[in-house]
């Protein structure tokens, strides 16, 4: 009796996974209006179909690394510990766009569910390139190319969907180019931009389409994301300028909005704080200032001082004689250009608008969706879909 229990146990958790996959698809740069601008494409069949939210709220800063890993750990900066794309430790040294996994303070989703048996698979995912504390993902693509098509990401995500029911990975994660490189270069209202739109928006109705074909909406919910608005600036600030005028010794921690300056010599903090707070575009706090609800203080990377800048102003550590014209990393409380994109579609999903959600509610989502309980740690919500 107790074997015939077991089976029938096992067999309803089969089913149960059966009807279960998630696809989460980034767009980098990918502002919240853009959606609206689709005619025929991806944007407008899932918009009419399936749920689109006002917003997406990034994490702050508002850049690439920072928001991934805010969306596949369910926490914030300060928990996970990727302040921007590069930072400075005062343990373990420099982070530069590194692969390596381990910087990452908090358990990745994917990690979490391999746990449990359930297999994932990343395409260009931030921290998705090596193993997290021993932990190896199922499928990973890299090391990161900006060459790669989506073409030839849609084509694998085929394949892994495509793979026997026990070798399949029942959460795929990839990160697609969005609109970020053209804005960077050429400022939003440009028609590049929007024309990289118009080709991502074609990407995503032809993955829909072959999903179609396969027959797998019935058990398979798409999640399409971006990582952060953008918006044009005009104004660079030399940090670094600054402080050798006032002949102070640092290392200086640079995104575009947040500077992170660890003195060499902490007597040094009032004659810093001056010297930064002469050029008006700058918001100057120390590290024990700084507004908890920012969630950017961290014991090893934030800095003893820390300077703050809006649009369309910039920061940056030495002269730029090709500066680019569209930028993120702003606070999206008062920028509202950095509020990226979040919608669903297939499974479980039904047409409706809902409000504002924010990234750290991405990967407790994700893990509702699939029917995995959503752990203690994660600092985001479910978003209900009903």
């Amino acid at each position: 009796m107790k074997s015939f229990l077991l089976s029938l146990l096992l067999f309803s958790c089969f089913i149960f996974s059966e009807d279960n996959i998630v696809l989460v698809i980034s767009m980098d740069g990918l502002r919240h209006d853009y959606p609206d601008k689709s005619a025929a494409g991806g944007f407008s069949l899932i918009s009419s179909k399936g749920v689109k939210a006002k917003s997406l709220i990034p994490v702050y800063q508002s850049t690439t690394f920072p928001t991934h890993v805010s969306m596949a750990t369910g926490v914030y900066p300060n928990t996970h510990g990727i302040m921007h794309n590069s930072f400075y430790d005062t343990n373990k040294g420099s982070y530069s766009y590194s692969p390596e996994a381990n910087w990452i303070e908090s358990k990745p989703i994917w990690a979490y569910l391999e746990e449990r048996g359930i297999k994932t698979a990343t395409y260009f995912w931030v921290g998705s390139e090596t193993a997290w504390n021993g932990i190896e993902i199922s499928y990973s693509k890299f090391p990161f190319s900006n060459s790669v098509s989506e073409e030839a990401k849609i084509q694998q995500i085929l394949k892994w969907l495509s793979l026997p029911e026990n070798q399949r990975p029942r959460l795929i994660m990839s990160w697609w180019h969005g609109i970020d490189s053209s804005a960077h270069k050429y400022g939003m209202s440009d028609n590049k931009v929007s024309q990289k739109f118009i080709e991502q928006d074609k990407h995503l109705l032809d993955l829909i389409n072959k999903i179609e074909e396969k027959g797998l909406w019935k058990r398979l919910t798409l999640i399409v994301v971006s990582d952060h608005g953008m918006t044009d600036i005009s104004n660079l600030i030399n940090i670094n300028e600054l402080l050798k005028k006032g002949k102070i010794k640092s290392k200086v921690s640079l995104g575009p909005a947040v500077g992170h300056i660890f003195l060499d010599n902490q007597d040094d903090i009032p004659k810093a704080e001056k010297v930064l707070k002469q050029n008006k575009f700058l918001t100057v706090k120390r590290k024990n200032e700084i507004d908890e609800s920012l969630n950017l203080i961290h014991p090893t990377r934030t800095g003893d001082i820390v300077i703050f800048t809006e649009s369309p102003n910039m920061l940056v550590s030495r002269k730029n004689n090709n500066p680019p014209i569209g930028m993120h990393g702003y606070n999206p409380k008062t920028n509202k250009d950095m509020e990226g994109i979040f919608l669903a579609y297939g499974n479980k999903i039904k047409p409706m608008k809902i409000s504002k959600v924010k990234q750290v509610d991405v990967a407790p989502t994700i893990l509702s969706l699939l029917g995995v309980e959503i752990p203690k740690y994660m600092e985001g919500k479910e978003i209900k879909f009903n």
